[in-house]
């Protein structure tokens, strides 16, 4: 950069996380400055994954330069569009196509360096509702004999897809969109949490987003499409066919999995780390989750437990603000 004037540096809205993010406008090109506190993220992880995933023609940042003990990096700019500025425009289609054909080429991602999706993870994770949702925020007694059947019908409908690689948050905030003549590019962000892991997780994190809501006909079309690109998803580890219903209930279980680890982040934001900028996603989750279980009567006593979160009550009006 000797030969750049940086003209102004303005800062990127904030996430779930600890890092913080910055645009470094120079003379002649962006920048971006990421401070990312070392003994709080996964820093390591993120540069490992940044070499692997742009060696396997994924669309992330490159690293330009980094200080890592003080956790500071200088980074490509992807740009100040996430798709899901696109989602209200005529791109929306094509966007969604790119965003998904990119999970095509992200799940045969093979490295050690990548690790399993353990289904201890997997339940840790579903605790962080009872533990700092329904405990820690709503003030309930312990839900976990309650919430433990459930989780496990939830664990297992993951545990029984194909496994590949995963990014694990891939949402409309961290997919980066620019367009030119040859179309729509995308740019991945937020990847260090990457795993192997269940195949559909990635769509599911997607069509079933904690910020953006797509109908249950646009959900079907996607699915669909994703199936149709991934026919290793329709036969068993013995070859057998596999009906469209379980595949559709294993991806609905997997969102559930991640909207529930979603709710449970959301409340330890505003409770451990200070941050009540996800608060007002609790309950429009919550109300999707409901809908959701409607379609499926092995998860009608989640839904029973949503109700009773959702009930009137002192302890939920942080979220109605």
């Amino acid at each position: 950069m000797t030969d750049e004037e940086i003209t102004a540096i303005s800062p990127l809205r904030v996430e779930a996380s600890h890092r913080r993010f910055f645009r470094l406008h120079t003379n002649t090109r962006n920048l971006i400055v990421m401070l990312s506190p070392p003994a709080l993220e996964r820093n390591e992880a993120f540069c490992r994954l940044s070499e692997i995933f742009s060696a396997a023609g994924i669309p992330v940042a490159k690293i330009y330069a980094e200080q890592s003990k003080q956790g500071w990096y200088l980074m490509q700019d992807l740009g100040s569009r996430h798709i899901e500025d696109v989602y209200p425009t005529t791109s929306k289609d094509q966007a969604l196509k790119a965003a998904i054909d990119l999970l095509g080429r992200l799940r045969t991602v093979s490295t050690p360096d990548i690790e399993a999706y353990t289904i201890e993870r997997m339940a840790m994770e579903l605790n962080l509702y009872n533990e700092w949702f329904c405990q820690g925020l709503l003030g309930l007694a312990d839900q976990e004999a309650r919430l433990q059947p459930i989780n496990n019908q939830l664990i297992n409908a993951m545990i029984t897809q194909p496994y590949g690689c995963v990014h694990r948050d891939y949402h409309c905030r961290n997919l980066m969109v620019s367009e030119d003549v040859r179309g729509i590019r995308l740019g991945v962000v937020d990847f260090q949490d990457a795993l192997r892991g269940p195949i559909l997780y990635d769509l599911a994190s997607l069509l079933r987003d904690c910020y953006w809501v797509f109908s249950e006909t646009e959900i079907d079309y996607w699915f669909h499409y994703y199936l149709a690109a991934n026919p290793r998803l329709g036969v068993d580890s013995n070859g057998a066919p596999v009906e469209y219903t379980t595949l559709k209930q294993q991806f609905d279980y997997t969102a559930v999995q991640r909207q529930l680890k979603a709710v449970g982040i959301f409340a330890r934001l505003h409770l451990r780390d200070g941050k009540s900028s996800h608060l007002a996603y609790i309950l429009p989750l919550l109300h999707r989750l409901a809908q959701l279980c409607d379609a499926y009567p092995q998860l009608s006593s989640l839904k029973v437990q949503l109700a009773d979160c959702m009930k009137p009550a002192g302890h939920l009006e942080i979220l109605q603000r």
